[in-house]
């Protein structure tokens, strides 16, 4: 086969042309596999970097699982350790004892209006040095009507509630029964000072 080179023809001997088209196709072939073999190690590294993301994303979810699992069993220890039997009567003696000093993760009794909860669930309210603590076993209703986080005076005390507080009175009734659970009355606290007044927010729970 002659091929032109601008000087005259040229013969190049059919063999060696043949050799020269069989390493050009092995050079295109090895190009192939090279690009082949790129793309594979390429799919390989965005493979294990899904599946590591995949893999990371797993262990959060369970790690939050058995967080949560914890987390659901120390609320039902609380609960049990808190837990305290209802009963109709409560004097203001044995509120006395449910007060969270003696055992701070029991039961935490606070009377209102004639009713009696336990509030352990706001503890980090009502416990030993938290700002609420006052009202905890006891019976709260005029500090809670009057808004007082100190002893009321005696000259105070023997006034009746006007009807602002006993609607602040009414608005902390409320609030307690949405959050805590009632486990009777208050032995001798006579009728509801709130039962028939709509609840007011007092100035100082805005």
């Amino acid at each position: 086969m002659a091929f032109n080179t601008g000087g005259g023809s040229a013969f190049i001997p059919r063999g060696v042309f043949q050799l020269s088209q069989r390493q050009i196709t092995q050079q295109r072939l090895a190009l192939q596999l090279n690009l082949a073999e790129t793309a594979v190690v390429a799919g390989g590294i965005v493979g294990a970097l899904l599946w590591f993301q995949g893999a990371d994303g797993r262990a959060k979810r369970e790690n939050w699982r058995v967080y949560e699992e914890k987390e659901e069993e120390e609320r039902e220890k609380r609960r049990l350790r808190a837990y305290i039997k209802p009963k109709p009567l409560w004097t203001e003696t044995e509120l006395r004892e449910y007060d969270g000093v003696k055992d701070m993760r029991g039961p935490l009794l606070v009377a209102a209006d004639s009713l009696v909860f336990n509030a352990y669930k706001g503890r980090h309210f009502y416990g030993p040095g938290c700002e609420y603590h006052i009202f905890a076993g006891r019976d709260a209703t005029r500090l809670l009507a009057k808004g007082l986080l100190l002893e009321e005076s005696p000259e105070s005390s023997e006034q009746p509630l006007n009807l602002a507080e006993r609607a602040a009175l009414a608005a902390w009734v409320m609030t307690l029964k949405s959050k805590y659970e009632v486990v009777g009355r208050l032995d001798g606290a006579g009728p509801s000072l709130s039962e028939s007044v709509e609840a007011a927010i007092p100035d100082f729970m805005r």
